[in-house]
């Protein structure tokens, strides 16, 4: 990994950084990137995975959502100060201009909307239509710009905040695009499994492009035996079900809003077991460790799940 700064930042939202990394000084240049590709960024003992939205030989802009749930537990804000040093990994990636030109149709959730917006601010596309989902009417960032490119390129932008209007049709969504679309389809692991379904069932042919990690498949137990630490309830948990319904249907009230894995609202921690992660909240290292998960969009690799409700 190649030593960068900090070298400004700016809010775009209550959760959302806008950051600008830079060679360390006395050290080597940073990898050439293309906008939309993802690096490896390292902050103190943390790992996460960003999208680069602009790249130069200055450097890298990139956006990055901070969500507080109270010490020891911050994400990266606390760290990410101007002038703080970071390690950079070496950019990957398809889901840039070059490589989804002259696809027109996409669907973003929460952050997202970076690949997204890297590929729109390329500008090859024209006649493009966006479908851009969030928790929060603060919660948009790139909102304005993603406008003003609508407005330059013949495209059109939908946002569907789910504080409010819930969670998209994405049968209806992907419906509403002719047959033939090329879709490209960047956010949570379970919207992107969603989605995927959508298409499959849609009549016509349509194609789905994402750089987007989905949710696992095919090693997850039928069923997991469910023990609540704090309300000392025991039970059986369908795997075909979200883990959140089980919990609220058996009397324990887990707080939620988004039910994409976005918004951070739902996180529990697990005491044992294995979690296939399909949320945007948790970083690399904390999925890894699972002692915390989404129980909206994840699921238990294990048999038995012991958490602290």
């Amino acid at each position: 990994m190649r030593a960068a700064i900090v070298q400004a930042a700016r809010a775009l939202t209550p959760t959302v950084t806008q950051y600008w990394l830079a060679q360390a000084p006395g050290g080597s240049p940073l990898p050439a990137a293309v906008p939309g590709q993802h690096v490896n960024l390292r902050v103190g003992p943390r790992f996460k995975t960003f999208t680069v939205l602009a790249a130069g030989e200055e450097g890298y802009e990139l956006a990055i959502r901070n969500r507080h749930r109270g010490a020891p537990r911050d994400h990266l804000s606390p760290r990410m100060h101007v002038g703080a040093a970071v390690r950079v990994g070496d950019p990957a990636g398809h889901f840039t201009a070059q490589n989804l030109t002259p696809f027109t149709h996409f669907l973003a959730g929460g952050v997202g909307i970076n690949p997204v917006l890297a590929v729109l601010a390329d500008g090859r596309l024209r006649g493009w239509r966006l479908v851009y989902v969030d928790r929060g009417a603060q919660e948009f960032p790139f909102l304005g710009r993603l406008r003003r490119l609508a407005g330059e390129q013949d495209g059109s932008v939908v946002t569907v905040d789910t504080g409010t209007q819930g969670r998209p049709d994405w049968a209806e969504v992907v419906g509403g695009t002719p047959a033939g679309a090329t879709i490209g389809v960047c956010g949570p692991a379970a919207m992107v499994t969603a989605v995927r379904a959508a298409v499959e069932r849609a009549p016509g042919s349509r194609q789905m492009v994402t750089d987007a990690r989905e949710a696992a498949a095919g090693d997850m137990p039928h069923s997991v035996e469910v023990e609540c630490v704090k309300t000392g309830i025991t039970f059986q948990a369908p795997q075909h079900q979200p883990l959140l319904d089980a919990l609220n249907r058996h009397g324990v009230v887990v707080p939620s809003s988004c039910r994409q894995g976005i918004c951070g609202t739902c996180e529990i921690e697990v005491r044992t077991g294995q979690i296939d992660h399909r949320d945007e909240v948790l970083t690399d290292q904390e999925k890894a460790a699972s002692s915390y998960m989404m129980p909206c969009v994840s699921k238990s690799i294990s048999t038995r799940l012991v958490l602290n409700v």
